[in-house]
């Protein structure tokens, strides 16, 4: 059979243009989005030509796609030229219920056939492994796809608003949304003088066969004849489509530029992913700046020239910064050098008044600026910065005894980390900082050097905010994790109290990005602190403080398990996503967490560190094929427990030694026995991996007892002193650690070595 006829499909969306931060997401979002439709549409083929039916299939059919700030496109090279024929078979009632005696067909029949827009006729007879049945075979022929597309292609551009997290109405409120409006659509399919316009109309835009090129190169449109021709005109007109390309010219541009020099650009990556992004036919250049601002902080420099002004910062071998700065314009180049002076002087501005910030900031003591902080609104029902370093303060002195017990803490370190919270914030009274904003902690850290402050308070100053991302380093020392530690609890707890709970993607007040903070520092300073205490913790002491400007507008009853669910969640999040561990190792070592009592109801006592280390030796033993065994074992206990036990009369006692069979039975006692003893001492020690190793030996002992040994006695003594056996072996060996019915043991995973 011949392979069906195949052609091609590009699709350009032109708008105003979209910002830099969201131009690779709504690439991504565009391909994969239309490559369903027309899955979905019966038009996907894979580089054979063979039909692709399913969603697990559908990534075999190539796909290129393309962005500037101003376009969106996607390429297929492959799609059919008319829609898969679709062939439904339905099976109905059995020949005995829809045939009766008298060969006619019956009511069941008939009406299987009315619910299916058919009659008895379409009915046919199919021999199957349980009988005969009845069977309708249904289906429709399919339609060209230049007629489909029509429909395909309006429905993709309704849902361009799921491809970025802000969008626009541009029409009116019952209109499209986007990002930005959509001012053209090239929507071909075809190569060659034969490529056809798949019509349409969206948003008032007709689609046709033109794009527009560089806004500097006429607004007139292109006439295009297929993909290649698209690109060749595109680059005539001071456009690639493709960001790769772009980041090429620039790498390439800045090479010549710094060639013999012996410098080079400051790596930084979300800048360069701003410049491909927002332009469409780079050019760098290279500007410079009076050497004298060499004498600001490195940190104000780079920030007012990535930030501010989207430049490059050039240091040299030794990481030292240099007067000069590289830009990437949207033109082909600048000849006469206009606008690179343009640059220079307005670079030169925004150095100036960092500089007469740096030096009017160091009249005024970090010390001094503390009174100043209560004038500083922090959140509406949070009062103002003064009272959120009161409870840092208050919260911290908390942490520091928590750490101190586990030898982590001198009584220096303790001090420097208070002093630090003092100091933390004061930054934020400066002209530096409300002119910078994203300088605050780190132009606390640096005024604090300059001041005379011990070094280990300053970097804890510079460090508070860490980490802000998941690529973000955590803070470089003990004082600087407690100081981080104060700041995102209070955030936290403060904010839920206060009503600010994210929903859904939504989360103004960044609680998801602190919680995460604080189960980094946590688990990499190793810090054995409880989450649910410290939430506990913090109710008491801001009421001890008089709430320190809190308006709380949830019970905090009902806040603690809140906040100890969030938590929950990020440590999840932090274990399966960055610490890539399993679910089911996760799941397992969750539902083994102890619990605690708070306001009537039972809450999870969540440690992360112990958690995690329960996970790191449960993901390096679970793979063994004792350990394995063990936890079907231990699936099979709680199966049972949970249908036979549950309402069982078995009484408050242990299990009775006397009713006990030799054997199996007696053998499997014994062995529970010296486990849960080695459990014990394993489980003080802190040595889980060697714990969960000692438990998979006794995997014979209840492989032994499952095969020879009938829980379900008739004697009602005997069943229920085994049902007792198997509490105690749930509870204490199979959920001592993890529970471990909740490991997925695949049949593959069973031939691993132990």
């Amino acid at each position: 059979m011949s392979a069906p006829e195949t052609t091609s499909l590009l699709l350009e969306i032109g708008c105003e243009e979209i910002p830099a931060r969201f131009v690779e997401e709504a690439e991504g979002g565009f391909g994969e989005k239309l490559r369903l439709f027309l899955l979905d549409s019966r038009l996907l083929v894979a580089p054979d030509g063979q039909p692709l039916r399913t969603r697990d299939e559908a990534s075999q059919s190539p796909l290129q796609t393309y962005s500037t700030p101003r376009r969106l496109v996607a390429y297929m090279p492959c799609v059919l030229t008319n829609q898969i024929n679709e062939f439904q078979r339905k099976q109905g009632p059995s020949v005995n219920v829809g045939i009766g005696p008298d060969g006619r067909y019956t009511r069941a029949a008939e009406a299987f056939a009315a619910r299916n827009n058919a009659t008895t006729a379409d009915l046919k007879r199919i021999t199957t492994a349980k009988g005969e049945y009845l069977q309708l075979e249904q289906g429709a022929v399919g339609e060209p796809a230049l007629e489909k597309l029509v429909k395909v292609l309006e429905a993709l551009l309704w849902n361009l608003y799921s491809f970025v997290p802000k969008n626009m109405y541009w029409t009116d409120k019952a209109g499209p949304l986007f990002v930005r409006p959509i001012r053209w659509i090239l929507a071909l399919l075809g190569e060659g003088e034969e490529a056809q316009v798949v019509p349409f109309e969206f948003a008032g835009v007709k689609s046709g066969q033109y794009t527009f090129g560089h806004r500097l190169k006429g607004g007139e449109p292109i006439r295009v004849t297929g993909f290649d021709d698209y690109l060749k005109k595109l680059r005539e007109h001071w456009v690639e489509p493709d960001p790769s390309v772009r980041w090429g010219r620039i790498k390439n541009g800045i090479k010549v530029l710094l060639e013999g020099e012996g410098s080079r650009v400051v790596t930084d990556e979300f800048l360069e992913s701003w410049v491909v992004n927002s332009t469409e036919w780079p050019t760098p250049i290279m500007g410079s700046f009076d050497e004298r601002y060499l004498k600001l902080p490195r940190e104000v420099l780079v920030t007012v020239m990535r930030d501010h002004q989207k430049y490059f910062a050039v240091e040299d071998k030794a990481g030292n910064l240099q007067p000069q700065f590289v830009t990437v314009l949207n033109v082909p180049g600048d000849p006469e050098g206009l606008i690179r002076q343009g640059h220079e002087r307005v670079l030169a501005a925004r150095f100036a008044d960092a500089e007469f910030f740096w030096q009017a900031d160091q009249k005024v003591p970090l010390d001094k600026r503390q009174q100043m902080l209560e004038r500083v609104t922090y959140q509406a029902k949070l009062g103002t910065y003064g009272d959120k370093v009161r409870r840092m303060k208050a919260l911290a002195e908390k942490i520091c005894e928590e750490i101190e017990k586990s030898g982590s803490m001198n009584l220096e370190t303790r001090q420097h980390a208070l002093r630090a919270i003092e100091l933390c914030k004061c930054d934020l009274a400066t002209q530096m900082v409300q002119e910078f904003t994203e300088l605050q902690g780190i132009m606390g850290g640096l005024y604090a050097k300059t001041q005379g402050e011990p070094q280990e308070v300053a970097d804890a100053i510079y460090d508070h905010y860490r980490p802000a991302g998941v690529e973000d380093s955590c803070p470089r020392s003990v004082a600087g994790a407690v100081v981080s530690l104060a700041d995102k609890l209070d955030s936290v707890v403060a904010g839920f109290a206060a009503g600010l709970e994210p929903t859904g993607s939504s989360d103004p007040f960044g609680l998801r990005r602190a919680g995460n903070g604080v189960v980094r520092v946590l688990l990499e300073f190793a810090l054995p602190i409880s989450l649910s205490n410290f939430a506990s913790r913090y109710h008491q002491i801001v009421e001890s403080l008089n709430w320190l400007g809190i308006q709380a507008e949830v019970p905090w009853s009902s806040v603690i398990p809140i906040v100890g669910a969030f938590f929950n969640e990020r440590l999840r999040f932090y274990l399966e996503n960055v610490a890539a561990m399993r679910y089911d190792t996760v799941r397992a070592v969750f539902a083994a967490a102890p619990e605690i009592d708070f306001a009537g109801t039972r809450e999870k006592i969540l440690e992360p560190l112990d958690i995690r280390r329960r996970a790191d030796a449960l993901e390096a033993i679970r793979d063994t094929e004792d350990f394995l065994a063990l936890a079907a074992a231990a699936k099979r206990t709680r199966n049972i427990i949970t249908k036979s036990a549950g309402g069982e009369d078995i009484g408050s006692r242990g299990v009775d030694d006397s009713k006990l069979t030799e054997g199996p039975e007696r053998e499997l006692y014994a062995a529970y026995q010296r486990l849960k003893a080695s459990l014990d001492s394993l489980g003080a020690r802190g040595d889980y991996e060697e714990a969960f190793r000692t438990m998979a030996k006794i995997r014979p002992h209840v492989d032994r007892f499952f095969d020879s040994v009938l829980v379900m006695s008739e004697d009602t003594e005997v069943r229920r002193n085994r049902l007792k056996l198997l509490i105690r072996l749930n509870n204490d060996v199979f959920t001592r650690l993890a529970d471990l019915a909740e490991i997925v043991v695949e049949p593959r995973s069973r031939t691993a070595g132990g």
